[in-house]
């Protein structure tokens, strides 16, 4: 079932998987031909070196295993660069995955041939990160010269391409203090695009974007407002595909219901020692008591031989660095919201969340 509407009714949801047990994300980008300012994978050896740790016969398991779920997306890095991508879409394509998706840069399908190539091994849903109207705006947060010229031309081939399969395509857009002035003239730019939805991404203030915080974190309230004052005037095609993503409830009242902000929710692995790693950083114990902790997965490959790793949600791994204070109690959409950032709450306070009874 492809459900559009979430939590009485604030928000698209722009996974097709509606609940956290049905969306795998699978983490195959060791590098990335991008720099973007603001990733959250800033370390690019450490990911690199988790991405690597795990082999074809780790990540082909891992699909077979999962295969009773509903999507699976590969992510982490640039999923395009690892040249296994076509057998990984095709391995879930005969496990019987509804959805199968990728997020990524878009570069490498400017190149049709290789568009085509994996459109025709199962890949049917293509979110594509864009992070401004024009060259000058997104090579900058890119750091990559050359890479919007690419995005849009991969743009324009799966937005064509979607005549001859059955493909969604979405687009991402990270919203910093340096491009929010001009998402007016990207919705312009994608107006003629035959794009199924824009998740405009509040920059998350973690990895690259807490590095850069001072300088590239827009106030959620200037956010909210910019986009109040745009949309009635942007094309409906863009208004009525758009939906502003990680920014809390209580900060978007004044927008309209259809494009405030969704919760998305997936599992991913974690291999045993990655995970704790990374737990350690964040100051969190495996014995902590949180919702949705993470559950031992027990592979077991084909030569008999059997590896522990951790299935994460994005719920879990988020508690770590988000934050409610009392009040929160009191909003209707509690239920629903993860709060606020907690690197957002120590540079700029409380003040612009109240809560919405």
């Amino acid at each position: 079932m492809n459900r559009e509407r979430e939590h009485e009714g604030v928000g698209i949801l722009r996974q097709e998987a509606d609940d956290v047990g049905q969306r795998v994300h699978i983490c195959i980008g060791a590098i990335c031909n991008n720099n973007c300012i603001f990733c959250m994978e800033d370390d690019r050896q450490a990911r690199r070196d988790a991405v690597e740790a795990w082999s074809k016969a780790d990540v082909l398991d891992v699909i077979a295993a999962n295969a009773d779920r509903n999507e699976i997306l590969f992510t982490s890095g640039e999923p395009t660069t690892n040249r296994d991508l076509p057998e990984y879409i095709a391995a879930a394509a005969r496990a019987g995955y509804r959805v199968i998706g990728v997020i990524s840069n878009g570069r490498l399908f400017s190149y049709a041939p290789y568009a085509v190539s994996l459109l025709k091994a199962g890949l049917n849903n293509i979110i594509v990160s864009i992070h401004g109207p024009d060259a000058k705006t997104h090579d900058a947060l890119t750091r990559t010269k050359g890479s919007f010229e690419q995005t849009l031309a991969g743009l324009r081939n799966l937005s064509t391409l979607k005549a001859a399969f059955p493909l969604k395509l979405q687009t991402s857009t990270v919203v910093t203090t340096r491009n929010l002035s001009s998402m007016r003239a990207f919705c312009d730019l994608m107006a003629d695009f035959d794009i199924d939805a824009h998740a405009m991404n509040v920059m998350m203030p973690d990895g690259g974007g807490r590095k850069h915080m001072a300088r590239l974190m827009p106030r959620y309230r200037d956010v909210a407002a910019y986009f109040a004052g745009i949309i009635d005037e942007i094309d409906t095609r863009v208004a009525g595909r758009m939906a502003l993503v990680d920014i809390p409830y209580c900060a978007t009242v004044g927008l309209p219901d259809s494009i405030r902000g969704y919760v998305e929710r997936y599992f991913h692995f974690e291999a045993d020692g990655e995970f704790e790693r990374k737990a350690a950083l964040a100051g969190v114990h495996r014995n902590d008591s949180i919702d949705e902790s993470p559950e031992l997965f027990v592979r077991n490959a084909m030569d008999g031989s059997s590896r522990v790793i951790n299935r994460v949600t994005r719920t879990y791994q988020e508690s770590w660095v988000k934050t409610k204070r009392p009040e929160c109690a009191l909003c209707r959409h509690d239920p629903q919201c993860r709060g606020v950032w907690k690197a957002y709450v120590q540079e700029f306070g409380w003040d612009e969340f109240e809560p919405v009874r």
